[in-house]
């Protein structure tokens, strides 16, 4: 099976951070709890039941601590080769930090982001990357907002404020993705971990798949992700963004490019071209319960989303 849209895969990762935030904003509340790997279950469980043609798998039989990653994507199609994201998920707690980032690392790795960075590379088209929860009460940060003042608000390519910017609004942060790499220039030295500290390097993870244009004219507000978006390749445009992120200057360098990231230099030859023996099996099967029937058959995270590209229809002559 493979992706119809885009477009519409974006609309329902906005959807998916709205509903986290708000239930990460009702589990502040006595009686109620929402960990990270109920989280993680919930917002795949989510984009599953919203997005027709996307693969997600879970399996029992995997050791987190191996690679650090709670979850992987694979995006592409066997023509255009295949990007991975390796993600590791933390949530924001009630005393506004992002406690669990000093979680140990395995091996011989310091912390739990070594592990993830290490067990990626790039230059194979292979990302780490932190997609942190968030969810909080109005005027936890300041009154009269949800935005965790004063973190840098970066989800505008036309650099507005969060008061101001029409491309996204404070709770699409409830799913908020930042690059491994920068996770780890800010936690390295400081063990505070602060909401405020990360968030100021953090885009809505719907970002990922490219940011949206600057000009809003031709389309309405609740409409960000325009149909537009799935024209081209989609593939490089993703992996284009996904460089800038994660080597190129981090968010910022990512709003600033929004609007001509088909001119980042991509080495398509870095993506993968032969799935590894995990992803090729899931294929083979229905989305839900993986069960591994060898050990080349182990998955490296816990749970598996396959983003494939439904090709191109010829033209007609």
């Amino acid at each position: 099976m493979a992706i119809e849209s885009l477009h519409e895969l974006c609309k329902a990762m906005d959807t998916v951070a709205v509903e986290t935030w708000r239930r990460l904003e009702v589990s502040r509340l006595p009686g109620h709890r929402f960990d990270e790997t109920s989280v993680t279950d919930s917002i795949l469980y989510m984009l599953r039941d919203q997005v027709p043609g996307l693969l997600i798998y879970q399996t029992n039989q995997v050791i987190e601590r191996r690679t650090g990653a709670d979850w992987e994507w694979w995006i592409g199609d066997d023509r255009a080769g295949w990007i991975c994201l390796r993600i590791q998920a933390k949530r924001a707690y009630e005393n506004n930090t992002y406690k669990m980032l000093g979680h140990p690392g395995g091996e011989e790795d310091s912390f739990q982001y070594d592990t993830l960075i290490n067990g990626c590379n790039p230059d194979q088209a292979r990302y780490a990357f932190h997609v942190f929860y968030n969810g909080w009460p109005e005027g936890t940060f300041a009154p009269g907002t949800r935005w965790a003042v004063p973190a840098e608000w970066n989800a505008c390519p036309a650099m507005r404020g969060y008061d101001e910017c029409k491309h996204a609004e404070v709770r699409h942060y409830g799913c908020a993705i930042i690059s491994s790499h920068d996770v780890k220039a800010l936690s390295d030295n400081d063990s505070k971990y602060s909401v405020v500290k990360y968030l100021s390097n953090a885009v809505p993870w719907s970002y990922a798949f490219g940011f949206p244009p600057i000009d809003f004219s031709d389309w309405h507000r609740e409409e960000r992700w325009h149909p537009q978006l799935d024209r081209g390749d989609w593939v490089d445009r993703i992996h284009g963004t996904l460089e800038v992120v994660a080597r190129r200057g981090g968010v910022r360098g990512a709003r600033d490019a929004s609007g001509h990231l088909g001119e980042v230099p991509i080495n398509r030859n870095q993506r993968t071209f032969e799935l590894p023996t995990y992803v090729q099996a899931m294929r083979r099967t229905t989305s839900g319960l993986f069960e591994p029937a060898s050990e080349d058959e182990v998955p490296a995270a816990p749970q598996t989303v396959i983003v494939e590209r439904k090709p191109k229809r010829a033209r007609k002559k």
